[in-house]
């Protein structure tokens, strides 16, 4: 692949000599980085091998040409030319926008080769068309891998003339794409150090998870209900706003030759302002952003002063629900990793937005209008899905919380004098429970009182001891580790099956008798005692694990 990428670039070996550029340090620059993007894993694709990899971005693109099939499913059936040309864009610059924000942000903020490449005999043309180079040859693959299966059926359904166009249209995307993502880094880097860059980008790769896997549920759900056989697409005042209707405009008055105000107006935003964008970006933006990165490569993080405030409310949770310094130390250093590991949170976080996003499939399930469906939810017991819902955070964090890229630091456990390992691990769970589990289980009762009133109250305090419980069970079922103790390329897939489905059906069965007892208040409110001395059983018998019970 980068073989032949590179013999392409020969072709324009003329070109950057006469722009100053040495051509033979230019390609050994870009083929280095090419390499580079074949090791690098992008949140698209994460291998699980402890195996270096050498086709990361190939495989990458490969499941950027699996969506493509569903957008170009979109683009076949849709009936309404100007709709499914407004979904292609949207999907196009959405996609090359977040990945440039989250995969390639490392290569984007990366301030390494003024330190490596400056100091040696290459002059400043050479590095900057390399970069700019690499740059294109990313975009021009990504673009590639999104929009070949949706430019086939472009072709098929509407002919060649139509398709020259189109390809057009996806440069002129790509160039809006590269324009938004430039301004959105110089936008936070006025207001933001390296430190928090990178916590904003680290947000936006789970927001991107989220929405991949939310759309690909809730998009075809609905438009199933949409009446799109009889959309009629009418062009408003601030769709003039909107970079995917312009292109989508554009290819409307092509196809079906309209040269009225409107498509003529949304034709010219779709040609003038990414090409003003892109002569931006090279004439005004890029030196400002080489500026901004040059000074956060030189600037140092200073150290903060350690403060002596009062104690706060989170030591005091430590306080009253660990039972011994061992177990509070647990508490307070998980606690505190799951707040600020990057790496951790994108694998535990989204699993907040899939409890909404499974909430909506679950109240999408009939063929009633949505409005109906929302309108008839006080009366009916889908809080209780929603209850159970957020045990999935709980279910994410137990998978995740051994694994770490610095598992050999775990040597501190074995040099404590501790008889037994189980009070780290009970405080590893309290620790999860009330930085994962507590916030999203406050923030689904709200909407759940907000909508099924007072009357839920009872099934929220039932459900946050069943939802404890059922972690408690799932931690004695599954194999014990110490936090952060083992590298995540031995990852046991042996016995995952066979668990799971005691996960599930132990769900199933806690969720079914809610159900039954949420019909009985009273007997739900008799059967709470009974669940605190489950929990107290099993958490007792959890901290009482032995060396000899973990898995190492």
């Amino acid at each position: 692949m980068n073989t032949t990428l590179l013999k392409f670039l020969d072709l324009f070996r003329g070109i950057y000599t006469r722009l100053g550029a040495d051509y033979e340090q230019l390609r050994a620059i870009v083929d280095i980085k090419l390499m580079m993007d074949n090791r690098r894993q992008g949140v698209s694709y994460r291998r699980k091998t402890d195996k270096e990899p050498g086709n990361a971005f190939i495989m990458t693109l490969v499941v950027y040409s699996i969506f493509g099939i569903f957008v170009a499913l979109a683009l076949y059936m849709i009936p309404s030319f100007i709709l499914s040309m407004i979904v292609f864009f949207s999907y196009i610059i959405v996609m090359i926008s977040m990945t440039l924000i989250t995969d390639f942000s490392s290569i984007l903020l990366d301030t390494s080769d003024n330190t490596i490449i400056l100091p040696r005999p290459v002059n400043g043309q050479t590095l900057f068309a390399a970069r700019l180079t690499h740059i294109l040859l990313y975009l021009g693959q990504l673009a590639i891998g999104l929009s070949l299966l949706p430019a086939l059926v472009v072709i098929i359904k509407y002919g060649i003339v139509l398709f020259i166009f189109f390809l057009l249209a996806i440069v002129l995307s790509v160039l809006t794409a590269v324009f938004l993502t430039n301004a959105f880094y110089l936008l936070v880097m006025q207001f933001a150090s390296e430190e928090k860059l990178k916590n904003i980008i680290n947000y936006f790769q789970i927001i991107m998870a989220i929405s991949i896997m939310g759309g690909y549920q809730i998009l075809p759900r609905v438009m199933e209900r949409m009446d799109i056989e009889q959309y009629i697409f009418e062009v408003q005042w601030w769709h003039f706003l909107l970079p995917p209707v312009w292109m989508a405009g554009a290819m409307e008055s092509i196809h079906f030759h309209l040269f009225d105000v409107a498509h003529i107006g949304l034709a010219v935003c779709a040609l003038v302002l990414p090409v003003t964008g892109a002569y931006l970006v090279n004439k005004y933006l890029s030196p400002v952003f080489s500026k901004k990165l040059g000074s956060m490569g030189a600037s140092t993080e200073q150290v903060q002063k350690v403060k002596t405030e009062k104690e706060s409310l989170v030591d005091k949770i430590s306080t009253w629900i660990t039972s011994n310094p061992f177990e509070q130390g647990a508490f307070d250093v998980i606690y505190k990793i799951l707040g600020r590991d990057r790496k951790l949170k994108l694998k535990i976080y989204p699993a907040f937005g899939y409890i909404l996003v499974f909430g909506l499939i679950f109240m999408m399930q009939g063929k009633k209008d949505f409005a109906d469906t929302w309108h008839n939810l006080p009366n009916t017991e889908y809080h209780i899905v929603l209850i159970y819902l957020t045990f999935m955070v709980l279910q994410v964090a137990l998978h995740e919380i051994p694994y770490s890229d610095d598992f050999k630091a775990s040597w501190v456990y074995f040099s404590t004098p501790l008889d037994k390992p189980g009070e780290i691990l009970s405080g590893t769970l309290k620790a999860i429970f009330v930085r994962l589990f507590i916030p999203a289980y406050v923030g689904i009762s709200i909407i759940i009182l907000a909508i099924w009133g007072i009357r839920a109250a009872e099934d929220i305090v039932f459900g946050i001891f069943n939802n404890f419980l059922m972690l408690l069970t799932l931690s004695l079922i599954n194999k014990r580790h110490l936090p952060f103790s083992m590298a995540p390329n031995v990852r046991s897939q042996s016995g995952n099956i066979a668990r799971a489905f005691i996960t599930f059906f132990l769900i199933g069965l806690l969720g079914f008798a809610h159900y039954l007892l949420s019909k009985q208040p009273m007997i739900q409110w008799a059967v709470m005692p009974v669940q605190i001395g489950l929990i107290f059983l099993l958490l007792r018998s959890y901290k009482r694990t032995r060396w000899g019970q973990l898995t190492l």
